[in-house]
């Protein structure tokens, strides 16, 4: 017994260790979900009214630009920006050799004339003009076209000179003007000879280096600035509309301060974190410990709560730091209270759900309305779905939170801004879109089911349906047990009610608390013919083996159909380790002087722990003694319920049960009204005798 008691006490340490770790982990987790810089404490929106006093500028800082104003600005100089081109003064010298060989060429020496010097002169100066003026090649037409350039720079003995591209000569154009003056002073026979397109090219050179040179330095002198603000000067105060420029200026008041905190220690900071995430946790720990004791003993509810916590948290992380922060009321945070309320109960959704939003507060932009929308749509989670039973009631509360988002939030609005047009209606589809996911808190129950073994009041509901197998087979192997076991799950429904135990699990519980009598139900009163009693060939203790094992046969034939672990308890616990009692006595009273063993009249429990099994053995006992008293008096019943339930707690069978004398007096009442309804007398209808009727009449 020491060893046993070891053993137990080494396990619940462990079991302690394991829970404390995982909330430590937990507060881990978070602490690196949360941001690790200062968070600035005003938030605002452009176009709305500021919501704090009067600010003023604590220190000078620089009015920065937004990121649209640089980059529409280094658009504007990437587009404006002057190509750069070369005047290339080589090329006049060389095609002027090159016209005076063409002449040469074209006239013989001997019919030289002054004439022609004069010929050779005047197209030498027609040919310097066009140089020194400049020539631009086509294929840099075609391109500072398609650029949409308007001027360029042409450098000169490391001068610029801007022009304008329209003034610039092309080949083509210093072709035509050449061609015209030398019209005037030669045959157009002789004209056609001169190779023209070999004479007249383009000496403008583009210059790629000086060009990106000048246009990266523009770009990195850009000021990312566009005023300053002095320390002491007014910038906004409470009521004022948030304009652009004002909008500029709160900005860079915040982009300074974050500048500025950067220097402090970020220790600070994330000792801080770890403060409030550890005493937010801390909270729920205390409060699971001090008043949901049996939720806290079990490690599944510590992961399960910690999961959905940590899992709401990171979501709002990931949406807040890579995405539109306005998105987090995308997240159905009310599915966090409907999930827990359903495995747990509604005050434990709602303090888990408490601490998920105040968690989550920390990183979204407005904090205020977070909380004010979150907290409030959640209580309504817990208000319209209270038991979830069917899967409309999911449908009617996700459409009933909806609301109560657009309401809360249309409220707040226009409480905050005053003015209707003001509103960000943008949200309402958010809400929307948070409606819709609310809808996957019937599969998400259904998969936390099969993970942690827990159960729904809507598997409650397909369990305790007499078309399921199980209980279809018991009614058709085992009737008389089938009809006890609906007799003791009314009773036993109707006291949880009455007692504040879960009604729908104590029902289904005790229709499935005798399924083991299936394998042998010739061996239980209830299925017996009158004059067939098997038990009349066996010996008591071959008796009493028979009738225990049909609570391990429940068991068996209950995990063969996957029967959850909480409905298995109640196979397990309707009897205790309580004796067989009617073998029990029928063996001492016929062997009085042999040594009796115990433990073979003995049911292996173990003995209820909960109000719903214990109102279940309750009723089993009762409602199995009524059958067979020889009369049924008021009197006779209130008898047997009194002597029943006295004896099972003189055994200490509802030791562990939660029950108070309170309950226990409230069953005994439910059950003897209840019994007395069951057995009450009927009235004999008189019946006529033929002999003695009229001629005329008739019965």
């Amino acid at each position: 017994m020491g060893a046993n008691e070891g053993l137990s006490k080494k396990a619940k340490i462990f079991n302690e260790i394991i829970k404390d770790l995982q909330y430590i982990l937990a507060i881990g987790i978070i602490v690196v979900l949360l941001p690790s810089d200062l968070q600035y404490k005003y938030q605002y929106t452009e176009g709305k009214p500021w919501q704090y006093d009067l600010l003023t500028a604590t220190f000078d800082f620089p009015i920065y630009k937004t990121e649209v104003e640089i980059s529409n600005q280094r658009n504007d100089i990437i587009k404006t920006h002057k190509p750069y081109y070369v005047l290339d003064t080589s090329l006049k010298s060389k095609q002027i050799a090159f016209l005076e060989l063409i002449v040469q060429s074209l006239f013989a020496k001997d019919t030289i004339s002054p004439i022609s010097t004069h010929v050779i002169s005047e197209l030498k100066k027609s040919l310097i003009n066009l140089y020194d003026t400049g020539i631009l090649t086509s294929q840099d037409q075609s391109a500072l076209l398609a650029k949409e350039a308007k001027y360029i720079v042409i450098m000169q003995n490391n001068l610029g000179q801007t022009r304008r591209v329209e003034d610039i000569i092309t080949e083509k154009e210093a072709i035509r003007l050449f061609l015209k003056d030398a019209s005037r002073i030669l045959p157009e026979s002789t004209l056609n000879k001169l190779p023209i397109n070999e004479l007249i090219i383009g000496n403008l050179v583009y210059d790629a280096e000086t060009t990106k040179k000048i246009k990266n330095d523009e770009l990195n002198n850009l000021s990312l600035t566009s005023g300053q603000i002095q320390a002491g000067e007014r910038i906004i105060d409470r009521g004022e509309i948030v304009t652009y420029e004002k909008q500029k200026i709160l900005d860079s008041l915040k982009k300074q301060f974050h500048q500025e905190e950067r220097k402090s220690n970020n220790n600070t900071i994330l000792l801080g974190e770890i403060l409030i995430v550890s005493c937010l946790i801390l909270l729920f720990y205390l409060y699971a410990r001090l008043f949901r004791k049996k939720f806290f003993i079990s490690k599944r509810f510590v992961s399960v709560t910690l999961l959905f916590i940590i899992g709401f948290t990171i979501a709002t992380s990931m949406i807040v730091q890579h995405a539109n922060p306005k998105w987090v009321y995308i997240i159905p945070y009310s599915l966090l209270p409907i999930v827990l309320s359903t495995f747990f109960d509604t005050r434990t959704g709602l303090f888990a759900h408490v601490i998920t939003v105040l968690l989550s507060s920390f990183m979204v932009p407005l904090p205020f309305e977070f909380v004010l929308l979150q907290i409030t749509t959640g209580m309504v989670a817990i208000y319209s779905l209270k038991d979830l039973a069917q899967r409309s009631q999911l449908v009617q509360s996700a459409i009933i939170i909806v609301i109560s988002y657009c309401l809360i939030y249309f409220g707040y609005g226009i409480t905050i801004d005053g003015d209707i047009t003001r509103i960000n209606w943008t949200m309402f589809i958010y809400f929307f879109v948070n409606g819709v996911l609310l809808l996957f808190a019937y599969p998400l129950i259904y998969i936390l089911e099969k993970m942690f073994g827990y159960i729904s009041n809507v598997t409650l509901i397909e369990l305790a349906n007499t078309n399921n197998k199980v209980l279809r087979n018991l009614s058709e192997l085992a009737p008389g047990t089938f009809q006890h076991s609906m007799q003791v799950s009314n009773l036993a429904s109707e006291i949880a009610i009455k007692v504040g135990a879960n009604p729908l699990l104590a029902r289904t519980g005790a229709m499935y608390h005798d399924i083991g009598k299936m394998k042998n139900p010739a061996f239980f009163t209830e299925n017996q013919n009158k004059g067939n009693n098997p038990h009349q060939q066996l010996s008591f203790e071959d008796s009493a083996r028979i009738i225990i094992q049909h609570v391990e046969d429940g068991v068996q034939i209950a995990k063969d159909a996957n029967i959850p672990n909480c409905i298995i308890e109640f196979i397990q616990t309707h009897h205790g380790t309580n004796k067989v009692r009617f073998f029990y006595n029928s063996y001492r009273l016929q062997f009085p002087e042999k040594e009796i063993d115990d433990s073979i009249f003995t049911y292996p429990g173990p003995n209820p722990s909960t109000k719903e099994t214990a109102i279940v053995m309750l009723c089993d006992a009762v409602e199995a003694a009524s059958r067979s008293l020889p009369e049924y008096t008021d009197e006779a019943i209130d008898g047997l319920v009194e002597k029943i339930i006295t004896s099972l707690l003189q055994e200490g069978s509802l030791n562990e049960a939660p029950l108070t004398m309170q309950h226990i007096s409230l069953t005994k009442l439910i059950l003897k009204e209840k019994l007395k309804n069951i057995y009450h007398t009927r009235i004999s209808y008189p019946e006529l005798q033929k002999n003695k009727l009229k001629p005329n009449e008739t019965t």
